[in-house]
Order: C-alpha cells, then sequence, then structure tokens
C-alpha cells in the first residue's frame, strides 16, 4: 500500500555572532553561558570540549 523511501537527513549549523577572529591552531570562546574549544583538523574548525564555566566554579 505505501512504499519506505529511503531518504537522507542532514543538517548545518550555522551561527551568526560577532566574534574575534580565529588564529592559531585553537580557538576559545564564549556562548550563550558555555566555553567553547574549537581545534583547526586538516582544514577545518571542529569543536573539541565544550563546558560550563559555572559549574567548574562551583566544583573548585
Amino acid at each position: 500500500m505505501f512504499k519506505k523511501q529511503l531518504s537522507a537527513v542532514t543538517g548545518i549549523t550555522l551561527a551568526a555572532r560577532a566574534a574575534t577572529q580565529r588564529a592559531g591552531r585553537e580557538h576559545v570562546y564564549m556562548l550563550n553561558g558555555s566555553r567553547l574549544r574549537d581545534v583547526l583538523i586538516d582544514g577545518r574548525w571542529v569543536t573539541v570540549s565544550v563546558t560550563d564555566p559555572v559549574r567548574q566554579r562551583l566544583a573548585a
């Protein structure tokens, strides 16, 4: 009755925000209260860690 169709779902996340220019091989910045760390890997910026600075301060 109904045929199942396979479809690939892709998503692209874009962020439009004022930020400092990325330089070097590592970039650390704040976004919506979270601290993000991006690393340049094979010519692409990859987010390798996201932390909540408030939790880090409470744990100290």
